[in-house]
């Protein structure tokens, strides 16, 4: 029979509901069962008071309003997305307390369940206590079970001689035991005493006390170690050590211990306010066993939002020296590195002007790079820029200026330069036509003892006026396919650009930021063949170009892209970066072709040709196929050549071997020295609640040196990882069809 009882608040269902003790099913094990999120559930409420209530139903019941009511036999206690089964529950009125006896099972709609012989609750101040515990959370993805547990109000739960673990129930490789637990959802910490980790029944992890956040918010304490070993820093171990010191600041501390080399600390500061954010980074080791000396690095980050559209931003690097990236980076980018940058810039972005200060100096780390070879500093550089774009088929005025002042080895060099332009761009459905005028200044204040090129310049004061004209013109054309019952519209677009600019001797200006951009089918269509402001090339050209797209008749998404173009040169080029110049009387460019594919879903394919027509060879070419058919399993496969500089292949694939097994690996190879610049291999096993990672990895240091090391992860679905292994070839090569 139905009987309610007002003010009684599911404790245990809704603290943990609240808990994010749930685990996600791991990548790549579609048999793993799969928790869905859930929030607590809303409490049903009486209609006239507006408190909770219960319904209790029962075989028999007995009841004394003034002392108690005892309810037996198949006894459910319910209310909205909760309800506990006992074989008896005994309400005492006097003191608004619950007894449970029998085979209690506490449950709600989330996936909770606990099963205890005995349960007290009090009403009053919601405070109670079950006997020996055993509860499953999140649809069987966690469970565990507790000598006895404790209640204090809705927000506080105490555990003792707890186990847990996301392992499937018959499946008890790995559990997390405490003597005792403490989950203070009003804190949103969880803290325990006496921890131990058991992996394979062999404990190896043990902690005196351990705490850690069971809500989103973020909690002080430690994250997952790191371990791996290479030839060059041995067996390493480290530890970090969070610590969240506001909402809006925290910082990381991390002893990082290297077998070969010693103790290293490392420490991350990270901020963020409405407006700014950054992070400051510092590494010292006191004594390198290798180096017999200190080492250090240092690296702040800043960007900063400023009011009327004004932002500033840092980016300073330091190290303590030139081989520190080489001996102690973790990624081949950090050994590969020579020049470490500082700059600190400001910026204004209005709708039509924008401008930007910045000031940049380079540290340079190989010293073998000769002086005159090593990066000029920029102390400071000032841009102005205006765009100002009108109405449609409307004259368009532009401005590009800039200020620099040049630094390297006590020599200081000023230069100014200024662009403006004019355009009309015509425009309609199936074309357009874009004639521009426009001009260029640049003017030194040079050294009068070095001007950049180790000689005293011949005149301190040298300058250019140089102005262009072009005009840039394109058609669309557009054609229904059918392919297999598919719709597809091909696109057929011409495009040709003419640019004349008249020549003009600049053989006496320095050369501070100028060279060659990389030849492609975008860069065919520039004003000026240079890059930098030292050198403005004279032309008499027209680059003609085509370009073919085939895109989905349903959704409009591009499958296919294919361009190819070249410049017919009307007269020599005689404006060079060498000096004298040496003039280029070729007649055409060389071709160029670029391709971006993805006609089927499970492949991808993108590549790019330069073709010399006069030597009749390939100047430069790469190509880049992938497969990837399923989320969890992928292959990649690139070349890269350059005439006489660079030839090399790149393998990289993440594929299930067997049930519960993947393996991955990476191959970066130069056909051209006949040696491998980095590799790895590796194999993965995954059983649901643990997955253990192995990976051998070789790459070249910048010293040319070969590091060889083995790195290992160990993942406790659920709870954490440990070890760090190289990025999978599903993040490494994931191709974007742009």
């Amino acid at each position: 029979m139905p009987r309610q009882i007002p003010q009684l608040g599911l404790f245990v269902v809704a603290l943990l509901a609240a808990t994010p003790l749930t685990a996600a099913a791991a990548d790549g094990a579609p048999e793993c069962p799969v928790a869905q999120p859930t929030g607590p559930p809303k409490p049903a409420t009486d209609a006239t008071t507006g408190e909770p209530t219960v319904q209790i139903t029962a075989d028999r019941m007995r009841s004394d309003l003034e002392a108690v009511s005892v309810f037996s036999g198949n006894v459910r206690l319910s209310r909205e997305g909760a309800s506990i089964l006992a074989d008896e529950i005994v309400y005492d009125h006097r003191a608004n307390r619950i007894d449970a006896k029998g085979d209690i099972t506490l449950s709600s709609d989330t996936g909770h369940t606990i099963r205890a012989p005995a349960l007290q609750y009090r009403l009053d101040d919601e405070s109670g206590y079950s006997e020996v515990a055993r509860f499953t959370l999140s649809d069987g993805r966690a469970r565990g079970e507790a000598g006895r547990m404790w209640f204090d109000g809705s927000e506080r739960l105490w555990f003792e001689a707890l186990r847990y673990t996301t392992c499937p129930p018959g499946q008890n490789d790995w559990f997390l035991k405490a003597r005792s637990l403490k989950l203070d959802r009003a804190k949103g910490l969880g803290t325990a005493r006496n921890v131990t980790l058991e992996f394979m029944h062999v404990p190896f992890f043990y902690s005196p006390y351990f705490s850690f956040p069971i809500t989103d918010q973020r909690q002080t304490g430690f994250l997952v170690p790191k371990f791996g070993y290479t030839d060059n820093q041995g067996f390493v171990l480290a530890a970090p050590y969070y610590i969240n010191v506001a909402p809006n600041y925290d910082d990381t501390f991390t002893p990082r211990f290297m077998s070969r080399r010693g103790l290293q600390l490392q420490n991350e500061f990270r901020y963020l306010t409405r407006g700014m954010n950054g992070s400051a980074d510092l590494e010292y080791l006191p004594n390198d066993s290798l180096f017999d000396d200190y080492r250090a690095a240092a690296h702040w980050r800043h960007s900063q939002g400023l009011p009327h559209r004004w932002g500033a931003a840092a980016d300073i690097q330091w190290v303590s020296d030139g081989n520190y990236f080489s001996d102690l980076g973790e990624t081949t980018a950090a050994t590969s590195a020579t020049h470490v940058p500082r700059s600190g810039q400001i910026n204004y972005a209005g709708d039509i002007w924008r401008f930007t200060g910045r000031t940049i100096y380079y540290q340079t780390l190989d010293e073998t790079i000769p002086a005159l070879e090593r990066p000029f500093g920029r102390m400071p550089q000032l841009t102005l820029t205006a765009d100002w774009q009108p109405a449609p088929n409307r004259p368009h005025v532009q401005l590009d200026s800039e200020w620099v002042y040049f630094t390297r080895g006590g020599r200081n060099n000023s230069r100014l330069d200024l662009a403006p332009g004019l355009s009309l761009p015509l425009r309609n459905s199936y074309g357009f036509v874009i004639p521009k005028v426009g001009a260029r200044y640049t003017g030194y204040h040079l050294d009068p003892d070095d001007d950049g090129s180790g000689m005293p310049p011949a005149d301190v004061t040298p300058e250019r006026f140089v102005s262009l004209f072009s005009v840039d013109t394109g058609l669309l054309f557009e054609r229904a396919l059918a392919n297999g019952g598919r719709g597809w519209i091909q696109t057929l677009e011409p495009r040709l650009y003419y640019l004349y600019v008249p020549y003009e001797n600049q053989d006496t200006l320095p050369l501070f930021d100028t060279g060659f951009p990389d030849f492609s089918y975008y860069n065919l269509f520039r004003e000026n063949r240079f890059v930098g402001s030292d050198r403005v090339g004279d032309a008499n050209q027209l680059t003609v170009g085509l370009s073919s797209r085939f895109l989905d008749a349903r959704t409009g998404a591009e499958r296919m892209r294919l361009s190819a173009g070249g410049i017919v040169y009307f007269d020599d080029r005689r404006v060079d970066i060498s000096t004298p110049a040496a003039p280029a009387s070729d007649n055409a460019s060389d071709l160029v072709a670029e391709l971006y594919a993805h006609l089927a879903d499970p492949w991808y394919l993108r590549g790019g040709l330069q073709w010399d027509t006069d030597a009749h060879l390939i100047e430069k070419g790469n190509v880049q196929i992938q497969y990837h058919p399923r989320r969890d399993r992928i292959v990649n496969l690139g070349y890269r050549y350059i005439d006489n500089l660079q030839e090399q292949a790149d393998f990289s694939a993440q594929w299930p071997l067997a049930r519960r097994f993947t393996g991955i690996a990476r191959w970066n190879y130069s056909v051209r020295d006949k040696e491998t610049l980095q590799a790895y291999a590796g194999i993965e096993y995954n059983n649901c609640c643990w997955a253990l990672r192995v990976v051998t990895r070789q790459r070249i240091l910048s010293d040319g040196a070969i590091d060889k090391g083995v790195i290992f992860e160990l993942e406790l679905t659920g709870l954490g990882k440990l070890g760090v292994t190289p990025e999978n070839p599903l993040q490494q090569g994931q191709f974007i069809f742009d």
